[in-house]
């Protein structure tokens, strides 16, 4: 609204009416042209070998000897570690003993059973002429039956014996633990003269990295880009390591399990990475960019057209509809006779500072990007 001010003269009489009237200064526009456009997903990831292979020991016992550290390059079978081999050949000669204690009864059982059956017979013999009674026969089969089954149960105190033999000596073996499979050490958690304790759950002595040459990157994509990023899209990232750089990847997969922190759900997203120098490390914070598409020389307009509303559509004057579209439709703003004219646009991809414009506006049009500048002008009535 305008703002009426009297203007007096000596006697107090009003000469003139004087009202102020915003005047208008021009938009600030921006001209819709032709341009590259590129729209990417950003994201931080984390740099992860491809396999990682924990080591563990599957018995209990005091480290002895270590034989590989941090980054040593190792073989499947190479020897690690070696546990205290006191205890675990012990046991070996203990169940050796064991078992040659039940052989041993199993020889005695046997040879108890063969008079018991001996002895049976005769008495079978006897009781057939008439010279022993049919509870002598009764007596002698009974034992022979005792001695049979203790010569079952020293069959299997002899199986017995030889299972825990052969438990003894996997023990030993278990001892001396080697590398399950070729790559790097990037991690040891023990020392000489440690304890080792495989109760419940196998305590992890090494980690192996198979194959730094091929890394992966696992990176966070917001639930709000994740709809765009497809397997097979390439991607680039830098560390901080190595600012000035850029590394290229390619996206294996798009994983589907959310992950959610302080209410924000994000998706895991795993890209391949070529490492053939060894440059990259495990654990190093890369910043993605996946490239999800390129166009050339397609019709754009600036994203600031696209937020600009004027403040109330009531007080631009001669403000209209230049399309029949409906209201509720994406449009921008153009300056026109009568005061912004509404245009109702179709957009496409949009890198965040511009956006493709499939219909509604033509090359060289300029659209309005800012609010205009109100200053007082007078003018007398």
């Amino acid at each position: 609204m305008g703002v009426s001010i009297a203007v007096l003269g000596a006697a107090g009489v009003v000469l003139a009416v004087v009202t102020t009237r915003p005047k208008v200064d021009a938009f600030r526009t921006a001209t819709v042209a032709l341009s590259d456009l590129t729209q990417r997903v950003t994201a931080t990831g984390t740099l992860q070998p491809v396999v990682t292979s924990p080591v563990g020991a599957q018995v209990s016992g005091i480290v002895w000897k270590l034989h590989a550290d941090f980054n040593s390059q190792v073989k499947s079978g190479d020897l690690l570690v070696e546990l205290d081999p006191a205890l675990f050949t012990n046991a070996v000669n203990l169940a050796t003993a064991q078992l040659a204690q039940a052989i041993a009864a199993m020889t005695s059982a046997q040879a108890t059973a063969q008079g018991a059956r001996v002895a049976r017979d005769r008495t079978r013999g006897l009781v057939g002429q008439a010279l022993l009674s049919q509870s002598d026969l009764d007596a002698a089969q009974a034992i022979f039956g005792q001695t049979n089954g203790m010569t079952q149960s020293g069959a299997a105190q002899i199986a017995q014996a030889r299972a825990q033999l052969d438990r003894a000596k996997l023990d030993l073996q278990h001892s001396i633990i080697r590398a399950p499979v070729d790559g790097s050490i990037i991690s040891r958690n023990i020392d000489v003269g440690q304890a080792v304790a495989a109760t419940l759950t196998a305590p992890t002595l090494f980690t192996i990295a198979q194959d730094l040459t091929h890394m992966q990157v696992h990176a966070a994509v917001d639930e709000a880009d994740i709809g765009v990023v497809r397997t097979g899209q390439s991607a680039t990232f830098t560390v901080d390591a190595f600012r000035a750089q850029t590394f290229a990847a390619t996206v294996r997969e798009v994983r589907n399990a959310p992950q959610t922190a302080q209410n924000v759900v994000t998706y895991d997203v795993v890209l391949d990475v070529a490492n053939p120098d060894l440059s990259l490390r495990p654990g190093m914070t890369a910043n993605v960019l996946v490239l999800i598409v390129h166009k050339t020389q397609v019709l754009t307009v600036s994203n600031e057209a696209l937020r600009f509303r004027p403040a109330r559509a009531t007080s631009v004057p001669g403000a209209r509809v230049v399309a029949a579209a409906p209201v509720e439709g994406t449009a921008v703003w153009v300056p026109g006779p009568g005061g912004p004219e509404r245009v109702v646009v179709t957009l496409g991809v949009s890198d965040g500072a511009q956006t493709e414009v499939l219909s509604g506006l033509e090359a060289g049009r300029a659209v309005i990007t800012d609010a205009p500048k109100v200053k007082g002008a007078a003018s007398v009535r």
